[in-house]
Parts: C-alpha cells; sequence; structure tokens
C-alpha cells in the first residue's frame, strides 16, 4: 500500500508547484493543501489527523500578510514529499513530511486522497 501511495504522489507532479491553500478543519482532524497544476489544481486531503506542525523559517521575511497575497506573490512551492508508515500499538498512521519551503509541514494521520 505505502508503495502505490509513494508512486500516487510521485506521479502527481508536485515539485515546484505553488501552494496556494494549506488549511486545518474540524479541530485538526482534516488538512486541505492545495497546489496548482498546469491543468489546475491538485488537492491533498489528510483526514483522520492526530498531529500537524507547520514550521515557518523564521530567518524568511513575511513582508505581506499571508491573507492579502495576490497568488503570483504566494511564496510558498513544493519542494519534497516524503510518506511513511508509523506503528503505534497495533495501529499503522501515515506519516507525511512536506517541504514547501519556507514552510515544513508534518502530519501524522490515517487516510490521505489527491483530488
Amino acid at each position: 500500500m505505502i508503495e502505490e501511495l509513494k508512486k500516487k504522489i510521485e506521479d502527481s507532479c508536485y515539485w515546484d508547484a505553488r501552494v496556494k491553500v494549506l488549511e486545518s478543519n474540524y479541530f485538526g482532524d482534516e488538512v486541505k493543501l492545495v497546489y496548482e497544476d498546469n491543468s489546475g489544481e491538485i488537492i491533498y486531503l489528510f483526514e483522520e489527523c492526530y498531529k500537524i506542525n507547520i514550521e515557518h523559517a523564521i530567518e524568511y521575511p513575511k513582508d505581506i500578510p499571508s491573507k492579502e497575497l495576490k497568488t503570483t506573490q504566494i511564496p510558498y512551492f513544493m519542494q519534497d514529499v516524503e510518506v511513511n508508515t508509523i506503528l503505534s500499538g497495533d495501529k499503522k498512521y501515515l506519516e507525511f513530511k512536506i517541504n514547501i519551503y519556507p514552510i515544513k509541514l508534518y502530519i501524522i494521520c490515517k487516510k490521505f486522497n489527491i483530488c
């Protein structure tokens, strides 16, 4: 299953794609990451999340508040997506490490889909 998921992610052609949306909903149970592709938008949907860590590089300036940025001003680009399976007791989880420089995103969840 994990190898199929890795292939699906690789096939989504995320390299250097501009991230347009990164949001957490339902008290952190769901995370949605949207990036643009030549053919439209690609959505990574993380569900049944247990851990979410969003870390912005402190040395990277935020000259304009993010909510005021026009799409062409958004400085976040997909660089690397790692996914692994982790175990806690007898339960399996998906662990994602995503580089959206200047953001590092870390998520542990049960479900993941690409829409």
